[in-house]
């Protein structure tokens, strides 16, 4: 039974950073958290009101906050078990908690979550391009619904009477971009001679760049081409399912986000439902900033102020209580981003240690189509 050291050399390798690089990425980290924590947040809000609107939470409130981020736990693993073939719950649920443990808490830890999850799966008998393959459909159908979200929400805030017009625009975007992608992703599945020719303009493209800095280029066309034929297996077997699993997924840690919100105090007639929804589903963009894990700082900033935006469009004659604002938004990110760090190491140590699972992919081939 080969050992997990054997079994993560197989998976996708990250490059280390030198020393200076590193230690420059968590200088800059520790920057922003103690700039927005330390002194912008502190100038819009009061610490010891947030702890006292926390602390007024009533225990049915905090019921349904449990159950919400039990929930939003365990939803993505749902996901998983969607796209990579013969993939067990148990194994998606590890395989998540302990990437998303390193990406919660370290510095562009997804660089480290990515191959660290691929040793996982290959060291089950998964096969490395059927994780590849799976992955890459989870996120276009993420990145579907994140794009998606907002534009709902306009709708929904408009039924109210208060959009904006930056919120039209945004919703057209979204649209366009959505209608786009769906566009791009039928006709690359479904017409083969269209695939070939984005495969050949992408391998010339990858070439050029590969030719510029004086590396062999790989192979473009093959790898796109597997990709199309495991792709169109996990979209014709699973299409409905995985986007099913992919808006549960979103609904979850939207819901865990606008019951936060209101369970510190915030009054639903002061900024309503689809409003909430708008600030948390436009704030989810600024993650893609990577500076601290999971956007910590730069994002909740983003929905202190969109939340604000929306206390002073639907209700202008109230003053805007941030210290509430802030309560509700650092209260999910409590429950959303700290539980995966201790779940993720407990379940990391145990994929390292229980052997007893591990399969050698290059004979099992868990995951491929054809096996």
């Amino acid at each position: 039974m080969p050992d997990a050291s054997d079994i993560a050399t197989d998976a996708p390798q990250r490059k280390k950073r030198p020393w200076w690089q590193q230690a420059l990425s968590i200088a800059l980290t520790v920057a922003v958290l103690v700039a927005v924590f330390g002194f912008v947040i502190p100038q819009l809000a009061d610490y010891k009101d947030i702890l006292g609107f926390v602390g007024d939470i009533s225990t049915m409130w905090w019921l349904a906050l449990a159950a919400l981020a039990l929930a939003f736990l365990l939803a993505y693993p749902i996901v998983l078990i969607q796209v990579i073939r013969t993939l067990r719950f148990r194994e998606a649920f590890v395989s998540h908690m302990a990437g998303t443990a390193v990406t919660n808490s370290i510095p562009s830890g997804g660089a480290i979550a990515l191959p660290l999850n691929y040793a996982m799966y290959m060291s089950w008998g998964i096969t490395p391009h059927a994780v590849s393959a799976g992955l890459l459909a989870a996120g276009v159908w993420d990145w579907l619904a994140r794009i998606a979200l907002p534009v709902l929400a306009v709708f929904g805030v408009a039924a109210i009477g208060e959009s904006l017009r930056w919120m039209w625009l945004v919703s057209i975007g979204g649209a366009l971009f959505v209608a786009l992608a769906l566009f791009l992703l039928i006709r690359l599945t479904g017409n083969e001679t269209a695939a070939l020719r984005f495969a050949g303009w992408l391998n010339g493209v990858v070439g050029w760049v590969f030719t510029k800095i004086h590396k062999d280029s790989p192979d473009v066309i093959t790898i796109f081409m597997q990709f199309r034929d495991d792709l169109n297996g996990i979209i014709s077997d699973m299409a409905w399912r995985l986007t099913a699993a992919t808006i549960w997924n979103h609904a979850t840690m939207t819901a865990l986000f606008v019951v936060s919100v209101y369970a510190v105090g915030v009054d639903p007639g002061i900024i309503p439902i689809p409003w909430v929804v708008l600030a948390f589903t436009l704030g989810r963009f600024i993650v893609m900033i990577p500076v601290s894990p999971g956007g910590l700082g730069l994002v909740d900033l983003g929905w202190i102020g969109l939340l604000t935006l929306g206390w002073q469009t639907t209700n202008p004659s109230i003053p805007v209580d941030a210290s509430l604002i802030a309560a509700g938004v650092l209260l999910f990110r409590a429950l959303s981003l700290l539980p995966p760090i201790p779940i993720g190491i407990a379940t990391g140590l145990y994929w390292r240690f229980n052997k007893s699972w591990r399969q050698d992919w290059r004979t099992v081939r868990r995951g491929d189509v054809t096996a």
